[in-house]
């Protein structure tokens, strides 16, 4: 489903050449729920925004299903979107726009009919939990009910792939778990592959990669990466 070969991303200053990601091979299965962890800094939101390019790698391959994202421009790019969607750290929602209109947005742009259109809203309110507020601005709602809302455009298209910036890092720990439980829910449900840049995502990940300067290793054990974070905490706290 995803693959990134030796994928690296640099930003060039006027004071330095700074690597943000370094030779990432990665590979992540349909239906898998990935986690990406890493000390602040690490790369973390590059790396993801480097799967849907955003970010445009500097060097490497990344290939999304049937896609090879980097021979992608224009209409192609934009198609491929549509099957990688996306949901933010402070849910860049329309703030003119009813929870409704918020959700349709995504599938108005697609040329969707409007009765199909508001079908599909209807089936996405409903799975997020949202019944009774689609009348409501986001001015109107919790932080978790945006992220809610945030989590059914994103589901509009009705992606293969859902990535995760940070998704629940403005929400408190009681509004993160139930985030993180529709989240698993929604996999389990749609068997939609999703990609998260979230330490709490651990508890529900069957692989966790972690970046640590600038490079990805990947485990199939949540004990064995924790393992090694201990490993590393107590190292930096030896040069302090």
């Amino acid at each position: 489903m995803i693959q990134m070969n030796n994928v690296s991303k640099s930003f060039v200053t006027k004071d330095a050449h700074i690597h943000a990601v370094k030779d990432v091979n990665l590979t992540i299965e349909s239906g898998e729920i990935f986690g990406i962890i890493g000390y602040s800094g690490a790369g973390k939101s590059t790396l993801i925004r480097l799967l849907n390019l955003l970010e445009a790698p500097s060097s490497g391959t990344v290939k999304i299903a049937d896609y090879d994202m980097l021979n992608l421009k224009g209409r192609a790019l934009r198609k491929a979107r549509q099957e990688i969607s996306m949901i933010f750290q402070h849910f860049n929602l329309l703030w003119s726009r009813t929870v409704r209109e918020n959700i349709a947005y995504p599938l108005e742009i697609a040329g969707v009919p409007k009765k199909k259109r508001n079908e599909r809203v209807d089936e996405l309110i409903s799975l997020v939990g949202l019944d009774g507020r689609g009348g409501a601005y986001p001015s109107q709602l919790s932080g978790g009910q945006k992220q809610r809302v945030g989590i059914a455009r994103a589901l509009a298209n009705d992606p293969k792939v859902l990535l995760c910036d940070e998704a629940t890092s403005a929400l408190d720990p009681k509004t993160t778990s139930s985030i993180l439980e529709l989240l698993y829910e929604i996999n389990q449900k749609l068997g939609l592959t999703i990609v998260s840049s979230l330490m709490k995502c651990m508890s529900f990940t069957k692989f966790v990669g972690e970046l640590q300067s600038w490079k990805m290793e990947k485990w199939s054990s949540k004990g064995q990466c924790l393992m090694c974070l201990n490993i590393q905490r107590k190292k930096l706290l030896k040069r302090s």
